[in-house]
């Protein structure tokens, strides 16, 4: 009877050990099946951003060089037209006031030149960038025309070869305040003359 209950007992250990093992095996793979899924992603995610950043990087070093290149054909542009290049990439540094704190910044123009008795800021663009329909362009502009002052602005496409002399004309609201104060005032003054007349 014992040995029966024996025999009985170790058949049901070397089951239960048989299933524990088969278990611990069914674990590991799953297991090293989600670390085969978590590695196979931070890969994936790690060359995603590599090949990200060389394109990127791709993308700046052509357009620096298509710059390098656009100045350089600028140069020679501006002179054969018969301007004297003065500085290239010059600096303004100006005080940007943000509620009564002082931030320091810069404004950078391509290049001043001069021709005649007049000095010029020249800003070099190319392609769909070389058009004061552009919102941004004409700011750009209307800085270069604060900061700098010059006698004039060109814009120059080296893409079509065209250069350009930008002008902004515009009536301040005080200019035109007075305009509206002295319109009625001699609609006015005229009302009470022609009805003195009629007295």
């Amino acid at each position: 009877m014992t040995a029966q209950f024996l025999s009985a007992l170790q058949q049901r250990l070397i089951w239960l050990q048989t299933v524990l093992q088969q278990f611990v095996q069914q674990q590991h793979e799953q297991v090293a099946l989600w670390l085969l899924v978590l590695v196979s992603m931070a890969a994936g995610g790690l060359l995603y951003r590599g090949v990200a950043a060389a394109w990127r990087n791709w993308k700046m070093r052509r357009r620096f060089k298509r710059g390098q290149l656009a100045e350089k054909n600028a140069v020679r542009f501006l002179r054969r037209h018969g301007y004297r290049i003065l500085a290239a990439q010059l600096e303004e540094p100006i005080t940007v006031y943000v509620d009564g704190e002082p931030q320091k910044t810069t404004v950078r123009a391509d290049f001043l030149v001069r021709k005649g008795w007049k000095t010029y800021i020249v800003e070099v663009k190319s392609g769909q960038q070389g058009t004061v329909k552009l919102a941004g362009v004409r700011r750009q502009l209307l800085e270069y025309k604060l900061v700098y002052q010059p006698d004039g602005i060109l814009l120059l496409d080296m893409e079509h070869h065209n250069l350009q002399q930008i002008r902004f004309a515009y009536t301040t609201r005080q200019h035109r305040m007075w305009l509206r104060y002295g319109v009625i005032s001699v609609a006015t003054g005229l009302l009470v003359y022609g009805f003195m007349q009629i007295i």
